[in-house]
């Protein structure tokens, strides 16, 4: 996996970025800005205009095993779920569970029966996601063997990182933030803090100083500019050289 490396001087101002050699628009060095601002209230625009998907329930009769799952939908999905959600499992074009939401308007979930036939082989399969909210599909895919009234869920809470299967934005990168100093964290940063990657003006991954975030493109030519807002500075801090969308991990360090 490829990582780039970029440092921003807070103090001085300054940029200075290395890559690998086959980096392509994450090479030199350049300058930071800083304006002082309020919180800013940053967020990705996730609303589509997709159609509600026609997805029906299995015949439960052509299988046999079920796989019982119970799915908690992810925090940051909740707010604009609707009665339209629907929530699929398909293998190839083959639906084999089907689901309306069930919870509260803190905590929305989906019990699922999945259906299938050989225990000893495993699937690919992929789980579809429905916003009746933001009008669009969200995937995930993994392996799996559907093992016979196995219960995944119920132990053990299953909350997959559905956003990260958005299909309005085909190419997603990891971007990380970390400081040269960590010991200067606590006199430094705050629990407001934020960092954020835009294209133009459109926030396209919001996250916090030391955890990995998602930044979302619509294709791996699509560069972005990384911002960060420090509460105790009451400032925002612009990064003038821009990083490459290109789904490669990107990893970032800020001198505070």
């Amino acid at each position: 996996m490829k990582y780039k490396i970029l440092m921003i001087a807070m103090a001085a101002l300054t940029l200075w970025g290395c890559s690998s050699s086959d980096d392509e628009g994450n090479e030199g060095g350049g300058a930071a800005t800083f304006q002082t601002s309020s919180r800013p209230n940053w967020m990705v625009d996730m609303f589509d205009n997709q159609e509600a998907p026609q997805w029906t329930s299995p015949d439960p009769a052509m299988y046999e095993n079920k796989m019982i799952v119970l799915m908690r939908l992810q925090n940051e999905l909740v707010p604009y779920s609707t009665d339209d959600d629907q929530l699929a499992v398909f293998v190839g074009d083959e639906c084999r569970a089907f689901s309306r939401r069930s919870g509260t308007d803190q905590e929305v979930y989906f019990v699922i029966n999945v259906h299938g036939n050989n225990t000893n082989v495993s699937e690919l399969f992929t789980m579809k996601y429905y916003s009746g909210g933001l009008h669009q599909v969200f995937t995930v895919s993994g392996m799996e063997r559907f093992l016979n009234e196995v219960n995944v869920g119920l132990d053990r809470e299953f909350a997959p990182m559905l956003t990260n299967g958005s299909t309005k934005y085909p190419v997603k990168t990891k971007v990380t933030l970390n400081p040269t100093n960590p010991d200067k964290m606590e006199s430094m940063v705050s629990e407001n803090d934020r960092v954020a990657v835009f294209v133009g003006d459109e926030c396209r991954g919001v996250g916090k100083l030391g955890e990995a975030f998602t930044v979302f493109s619509f294709s791996n030519e699509e560069k972005g500019q990384l911002r960060y807002y420090n509460q105790k500075q009451e400032g925002i801090f612009t990064v003038i050289q821009p990083i490459a969308l290109k789904g490669e991990d990107i990893t970032c360090a800020i001198q505070l």
